[in-house]
């Protein structure tokens, strides 16, 4: 169900998003819907939750899994993950219309705030995991880094690719390093 929601949502927007298609697409009856969800809003929200804590544990795994103290290299291949995330619009979408759909529906903002709040504290466990594993001294509390960094990441995936600036990659390794209080190197010229 979360998956054909999604394909609506891309396609169709959320206004136009209905439980009864959605099913229909998914192959279930509306009881089993209701059954799992208490209304389209918690589905709205499972669904970027879901998706932030399946990527956020890989980045962790990540972090679990270098060799090392070659925080370089670890920093790369987070930003390089997070900007290619970035670019899948897929995801973007679905990002603007959630927001959107907060503005216009004051119950909704209500649940929105609360998956959000979710997925900064799971940016935040990761900022914790790159504290520990490299003796890091980070500027701000990991939970308000991993704020910034969900800011970041989900602006650049709404913003895209922006005449003259630098990469996304090195937009997110350069916040990174700014955040743990590492020298900020010269990004390259665009």
């Amino acid at each position: 169900m979360i998956a054909a929601a999604h394909a609506s949502i891309v396609e169709e927007g959320v206004a136009a998003m209905s439980i009864r298609n959605i099913c229909s697409a998914a192959g279930h009856s509306q009881g089993a819907f209701y059954s799992n969800f208490a209304s389209k809003d918690d589905l709205l929200v499972d669904i970027l939750q879901s998706h932030i804590q399946d990527e956020v544990t890989l980045l962790r795994d990540i972090v679990a899994q270098c060799v090392g103290d070659d925080i370089e290299a670890t920093l790369e291949v987070l930003a390089d993950r997070l900007a290619k995330l970035a670019e899948e619009p897929q995801w973007s979408l679905l990002s603007i219309e959630l927001q959107l759909h907060a503005r216009r529906n004051p119950a909704f903002a209500e649940r929105h705030r609360e998956g959000k709040a979710a997925c900064y504290r799971m940016f935040g466990e990761l900022v914790a995991d790159l504290v520990r594993r490299f003796s890091l001294r980070p500027a701000l509390p990991a939970e308000q880094t991993g704020i910034g960094l969900y800011a970041l990441w989900m602006g650049l995936a709404v913003q895209g690719d922006v005449e003259g600036a630098i990469s996304r990659d090195e937009m997110l390794v350069g916040f990174f390093r700014a955040m743990a209080g590492l020298d900020v190197l010269e990004p390259a010229k665009p």
